[in-house]
């Protein structure tokens, strides 16, 4: 079985449709998303529009953007250790406001991780492992064996997928894979989209990544365009505009 995977999407439909092109051309059978489909960019409802489209074909989990819209701000930013800002909790709530009731259904719907199991490996999604008590265990960017062994303690699988940091990252412990897609919707300063394959049979295991180009730039144009809450620092953080040169 073909399986894409992606995370990280921000609402970015743009990236997104041309995944989803590559996806089909490629003849993939499910899609694996590792949550945050929705914030930080200008479409959140096109995107989950999409998702519901191919809900028969696609398993997702929350993302912490997604516990915004159902749980509110937290009084700390995970990996950053500091306050939300005033701008930013203003542009959550800019975003959450184009969902429509059936998108927040879907999202009501997701759990914080899956467990499938396809072609008799199990595949464990999560958006970034957690503790007991819901709080994100410490971001790594670049995780060694250890790491993931350690963020993943506890969890039977042979296949771990998850996103959050935006970078992308595989590791592989003999026949355990842990495999961070990056982030499909947050480019920085390219015009890259990024996703993942995995191809699952019986036998065999193959990961392939995808850096799909698009035009991110009419993303920017239009983020500066629209001017809503904290679009200089969506704009510095995720799409890699340097504001001062502006």
């Amino acid at each position: 079985m073909k399986i894409g995977i992606v995370s990280d999407i921000h609402s970015n439909i743009q990236a997104f449709r041309e995944v989803l092109k590559e996806f089909d051309a490629r003849g993939v059978e499910k899609i694996l998303c590792c949550g945050d489909m929705i914030g930080i960019g200008i479409n959140p409802e096109e995107v989950l529009q999409e998702i519901l489209k191919r809900k028969d074909q696609f398993v997702g989990v929350l993302g912490n953007h997604e516990k915004y819209l159902l749980e509110g701000f937290p009084e700390v930013v995970h990996g950053d250790e500091r306050p939300m800002a005033s701008d930013e909790i203003e542009n959550h709530r800019w975003n959450h406001h184009f969902l429509l009731s059936k998108s927040r259904e879907f999202i009501q719907s997701l759990n914080d991780s899956e467990l499938l199991e396809i072609e008799g490996k199990k595949i464990y999604i999560t958006h970034y492992p957690m503790f007991s008590d819901g709080a994100y265990k410490r971001m790594i960017k670049t995780p060694i064996v250890e790491d993931c062994q350690e963020l993943f303690r506890g969890i039977q699988a042979d296949i771990y997928l998850y996103g959050h940091t935006h970078t992308r990252s595989i590791v592989q412990c003999g026949e355990k894979y842990y495999i961070n897609p990056g982030s499909l919707g947050c480019p920085g300063n390219t015009n890259i989209a990024k996703a993942s394959i995995l191809t699952i049979t019986k036998e065999s295991l193959d990961y392939e990544e995808l850096n799909i180009e698009y035009n991110a730039d009419e993303i920017r144009n239009e983020i500066n365009e629209l001017k809503f809450p904290f679009y200089k620092g969506i704009l510095k953080i995720f799409y890699g505009v340097d504001n001062e040169k502006e």
